[in-house]
């Protein structure tokens, strides 16, 4: 009797820590600190102009993403820190990669593209990709401008993996419509971002 009062109490336990209410409530994301590692981070944009326009790219993408759990688990809230190395993008156009560090990106004046500010989410158990919103501030050549936009993001055991596209105006910061020829380039740009995020 005692050992099967035991087994009825154990299992009345265990049913209590898998019922769903529990579960919801379990941390179950990594959290932490975690690193942008260039090279599996990508960037690329897309400029349209009047013949189709251009895109560049660059994997030199770095900074850190700091992950926490709110309130029962049911919110995630990163903080993120990115930079781009500004001199790095290419357009598979020397003159063009040229003339836009020179004149449009000003690299050596501004080497760095920059974004501060948050990703929030309500992932679940987080075992499929899940969407998130991506609020901050975006700086190109010494201008700040806010930005929000979606992202797709992938919770792994070490890692995050995340996609998203926003859409950036050259106006806002300054930035010359490029032109050549009967080429002339226009707003908006269409920036498509690749960050995997790891924690040693």
């Amino acid at each position: 009797m005692r050992r099967g009062a035991m087994l009825i109490g154990g299992l009345a336990v265990l049913t209590a820590l898998w019922a769903p209410s529990m579960v919801e409530g379990l941390v179950l994301l990594p959290t932490g600190t975690f690193a942008i590692v260039p090279g599996d981070s990508s960037m690329v944009f897309h400029v349209p102009d009047n013949r189709g326009g251009f895109s560049g790219r660059t994997t030199k993408v770095t900074g850190r993403v700091s992950v926490e759990a709110r309130g029962d688990g049911d919110e995630y809230l990163a903080q993120v820190d990115a930079e781009i190395a500004a001199g790095a993008i290419t357009t598979d156009s020397g003159i063009r990669d040229a003339s836009m560090r020179s004149t449009f990106l000003q690299t050596d004046r501004y080497p760095k593209i920059s974004f501060t500010g948050t990703v929030s989410a309500r992932p679940g158990l987080g075992i499929h990709p899940f969407p998130a919103t991506v609020r901050g501030s975006l700086t190109i050549r010494d201008v700040a401008r806010e930005i929000e936009f979606p992202a797709m993001v992938v919770a792994l055991a070490q890692d995050y993996l995340a996609d998203g596209t926003a859409t950036v105006r050259m106006a806002d910061y300054g930035i010359p419509y490029p032109q050549a020829f009967i080429f002339v380039a226009r707003d908006p740009v269409t920036v498509t971002l690749h960050l995997r995020a790891h924690q040693p």
